[in-house]
């Protein structure tokens, strides 16, 4: 065996022929450019190919004991990786052939040969050899990356089981609760009515304004088990909507009738502006009215006293959909709790502003409100946007259908809608 090794050498490359002259013009028309390994015998080169990182192998066809066809299958079987090249004359080219056919054989090339020839010839099999070893690589990384992102697909599936029974067992326990606050309410509401029968006029100021206090908690602890069970009984799917053709200007109208003693309360004032084309929506009143309600009540408690409060109606770009938009100028959102404001039970991550109440000034109840508005929103096929800038106010849009049975808004333009109004 000679071993031939060029100052760049780019690969080991083995000539395999029964003759030496042969062996040795090879070898040094490559010996610049490829380690170049020699053997005479297929046992000699297989001891080669054990003890060298060999990428090319090229064998004449006409050797003592094993032709160079089938040296060139075995090799296939226990070096799969390595590119085999055969040379041969013309006399066994239908044999050449079948070797090619079969994936024994990369390519082939006939004696005599030309130098020019022979060295574009090794040079495409050492291409071909770096190609198919990446090739290998970008497999194995692929079949690692598939078996990485398949375990992750597990764990996600498993974590997303756990949520749905998390969240199964919150509904249930919410569900509970709620049915649990309703008794001990409703025999306080039967016991301070049978003391104001049973006293009578007897009844002093004292005692007047004690019962008075226990119906006004006993009523917020009724809204409050109300918007549980609003917010875990309605799945938000259509049919659980009561459509109606509701009128506009009427409904703000009644919105403000419910909001004027919360407002005179904080000596606020609502400004409503509804534009002449948003004339009607089909939508359910009951759950329209809750929504607005919700929005604007947040308003109320997160404006200062004596500030104004804005609620305006008027069609989107789309003349099929409302904008109902609800604007104050209060405390506004922090960045830790934008992302958050619209889940259930959210209210804040600074507890320290947590009230039972429903509009005492920077004072955040059980986090249903939005919640509960969002989803009112997403049954009728619309979504809510929020714009704000702590310290400066909100503003709230809802986006509405004007008839929710023949659109509902995509997500996908929610999303934009996000993006395009996230706080400052």
């Amino acid at each position: 065996m000679t071993s031939f090794t060029g100052a760049q050498s780019r690969g080991t490359f083995l000539v395999v022929d029964d003759e030496p002259d042969i062996l040795d013009a090879i070898a040094r028309l490559f010996r610049k450019e490829y380690t170049v390994l020699t053997a005479q015998s297929v046992e000699e080169a297989l001891k080669l190919i054990a003890a060298h990182d060999v990428q090319v192998v090229m064998t004449d066809q006409r050797m003592p004991k094993m032709s160079g066809i089938e040296f060139l299958a075995e090799l296939r079987e226990d070096h799969p990786e390595i590119v085999r090249v055969l040379f041969t004359g013309y006399s066994n080219i239908s044999d050449v052939i079948d070797a090619i056919n079969e994936g024994h054989v990369y390519r082939y090339i006939s004696k005599p040969w030309k130098p020019v020839e022979l060295r574009l010839f090794v040079a495409q099999a050492f291409e071909y050899y770096r190609a198919q070893r990446e090739r290998r690589e970008l497999m194995a990384q692929l079949r690692e990356a598939n078996e990485q992102l398949e375990e992750q697909n597990a764990l996600l599936s498993a974590a997303n089981e756990e949520l749905k029974l998390l969240d199964r067992v919150k509904n249930v326990f919410m569900e509970v609760v709620s049915h649990e606050l309703n008794t001990p309410i409703a025999i306080v509401f039967g016991y301070t009515f049978l003391l104001r029968k049973e006293l009578g006029e007897d009844l002093s100021s004292v005692a007047s304004k004690a019962l008075s206090g226990i119906d006004s908690s006993a009523v917020r602890l009724k809204n409050i088990s109300n918007r549980i069970f609003k917010m875990l009984g309605d799945d938000g799917s259509g049919e659980a909507l009561d459509l109606e053709w509701v009128d506009v200007r009427k409904f703000v109208d009644s919105l403000q009738d419910q909001l004027d003693p919360f407002l005179q309360k904080r000596n606020q004032r609502l400004e409503t502006v509804v534009a002449p084309e948003a004339q009607s929506i089909l939508a359910d009143e009951d759950k329209l009215n809750d929504m607005c309600l919700n929005l604007l009540m947040n308003a109320i408690k997160f404006s200062y006293d004596d500030q104004v409060i804005t609620l305006d109606i008027g069609l989107s770009d789309d003349p099929e959909v409302l904008a109902l938009t609800v604007r104050d100028s209060g405390v506004g959102i922090s960045d830790d709790d934008i992302a958050q404001i619209f889940d259930v039970f959210f209210s804040t991550f600074n507890t320290g502003h947590h009230s039972s109440g429903q509009f005492e000034f920077n004072k955040r109840g059980i986090g249903l409100g939005l919640a509960v508005a969002k989803r009112f929103a997403e049954m009728h096929g619309g979504y809510i946007k929020v714009d704000s800038e702590e310290g400066r106010g909100s503003l709230f849009t809802v986006y509405l259908p004007v008839r929710p049975e023949q659109q509902t808004l995509r997500s996908s333009v929610q999303t934009r809608q996000l993006a395009q109004h996230a706080p400052h």
